[in-house]
């Protein structure tokens, strides 16, 4: 087992998370930590770093060191960004704090800090053509990625920090400043030729888009407390973008989901992505909550416990093993026959539900993780699945879909009203996901039934559709005893007939 610490010094803030790798290679995020020290705070007219900045990143970067070792972390890797990569005394700073705390911390370029965001991203959101920004306090990182590979790639020294020094955004806001402000972003911008119009959903990292992600969350009560994966449609932007530039710095603070500590910066922060939004002209803005420290993460792991490559070609299957991997006690063989045969049905009955790739994903996903509310308790164990799957960190599903393969999984024993009422984000799927839900969950109990004895005999299941009636033909291992699965999955013949329409007959072999 490794224990693996990654600090990332930005221009705004100290962030720091400790992993822990199992010998089986699963991870769990084990702490983290951020600070808010303003190090790039006067970098823009003394082009130094501040004694006081220093001071306070010092302190920050002392506790790091002190948990790194009373956690027993065995490797730490630590990176500044921009603000200690543009200051004249950038390279001194980093040798005090070796001198100090005994953390070697390497600057990196713009280019590499835009390929850990990147590794970061493509890790864990299912997107293959994109454009992707990480905004700093001192500079923003911009790619272009066409087929989940990074095409172009530039940092600009425009920031959220370093702007708002700049034109004097901290308070009132003055429209002719504002102004002057937009215009030096676009200046900056229209020099990216592969920027304009390239029509793509734009991915956004950083503090800034989080909290623009949040007030979003505030006006439209979105029930689910999750930002990475988090979908803001344009005119979604453009009115908090607006409602932000016409407050002063008093009442920017009082703005439900913005953070006091960032209510200075935000206006020259949100006129970055603004101005970016406009140029691209994407579809909409995707908040990642994975970036740099992630992509420091995948680079490492692929090296060390991977096949040496930290691009992960399935990311919702990845993570899926990865969230079975850390639980004891797995019963693999149910789960791999259960999944089989549920895929089997789904595949079969196609022509009937009319559901397509993305459905049966969630299937999938929902079969692999049914049981793991045993792991809390037993006899509650698929309201329980259903919670849990709701809020495990499992990559490749849009929120939406991750909740409604939440269902799925809470319905394994058949549709209950009680996981419904138990269950506060009941009101994000969709009619129309509802019905898949009902649907598809009723194939991930026929299938669950099938192996209620946990004996996997049943060697394939095909299925006939005549007329009204569904004709299941299971084949089982020679000498099989069925009854208690052919009494399981008889009781799901009332449900299978009110969802599929369709007269449930099974027939053993």
């Amino acid at each position: 087992m490794e224990k693996l610490a990654i600090i990332d010094m930005g221009s705004n803030s100290i962030r720091f998370i400790v992993v822990q790798i199992c010998e089986n290679g699963s991870y769990s995020l084990l702490y983290q930590q951020k600070e808010s020290i303003r190090l790039g705070k006067g970098l823009y007219t003394k082009k130094m770093l501040s004694e006081e900045g220093m001071e306070r990143a010092l302190v920050c970067l002392k506790m790091y060191a002190h948990m790194i070792k009373v956690m027993g972390v065995q490797t730490c890797l630590a990176v500044a960004t921009a603000a200690v990569r543009n200051a004249r005394n950038g390279k001194e700073f980093i040798e005090r704090i070796q001198s100090e705390t005994h953390i070697d911390i390497e600057i990196i370029s713009g280019t590499r800090e835009a390929y850990l965001g990147y590794l970061g991203v493509i890790n864990t959101i299912d997107s293959a053509d994109f454009i992707q920004f990480d905004l700093g306090g001192a500079s923003v990182e911009i790619s272009l990625i066409r087929n989940r590979d990074v095409i172009h790639s530039i940092s600009v020294p425009i920031g959220a920090v370093n702007l708002t020094e700049r034109f004097k955004l901290q308070n009132n806001v003055s429209m002719a400043l504002l102004k002057e402000c937009t215009d030096f972003i676009d200046k900056n911008l229209f020099q990216i030729p592969w920027l304009e119009n390239v029509n793509l959903p734009v991915i956004g990292i950083g503090g800034t888009v989080r909290n623009i992600a949040k007030i979003d969350q505030r006006i439209t009560n979105y029930q689910l407390p999750r930002l990475h994966n988090y979908r803001l449609p344009m005119d979604h932007f453009e009115n908090i973008y607006e409602a932000i530039i016409s407050k002063n710095f008093a009442s920017r603070k009082k703005i439900p989901g913005l953070s006091s500590e960032r209510a200075d910066i935000i206006i020259a922060g949100a006129a970055v992505i603004q101005c970016l939004l406009q140029l691209v002209q994407g579809r909409e803005l995707i908040i990642s909550g994975c970036g740099l420290r992630e992509g420091l993460f995948f680079e490492y792991y692929g090296r060390r416990y991977g096949q040496g490559k930290a691009l992960i070609d399935n990311i919702l299957e990845f993570s899926t093993n990865n969230f079975l991997g850390k639980l004891e006690n797995v019963d693999m063989g149910h789960i791999n026959q259960v999944t089989r045969i549920a895929v089997s049905m789904f595949d079969q009955l196609q022509i009937r539900h009319g559901y397509g790739q993305r459905e049966r994903l969630m299937l999938i996903t929902a079969a692999r993780l049914h049981d793991v509310g045993k792991i809390i308790n037993y006899y509650d164990h698929a309201r329980l699945s259903a919670f849990t799957i709701g809020y495990a960190p499992l990559y490749g599903l849009q929120q939406v879909e991750q909740i409604c393969t939440s269902f799925i999984a809470g319905y394994h024993h058949g549709t209950s009203n009680k996981t419904l009422r138990s269950y506060r984000y009941a009101s994000l799927p969709t009619p129309e996901n509802w019905k898949m839900i009902r649907q598809v969950s009723t194939l991930l109990a026929l299938a669950e039934a099938a192996d209620v004895t946990y004996e996997h005999f049943i060697t394939s299941v095909d299925i006939t559709l005549v007329e009204n009636v569904a004709a299941f033909v299971m084949t089982t291992l020679p000498g099989s005893n069925y009854s208690a699965a052919d009494y399981e999955m008889k009781k799901l013949a009332k449900q299978f007939k009110k969802e599929f329409g369709a007269t449930l007959m099974l027939i053993w072999k």
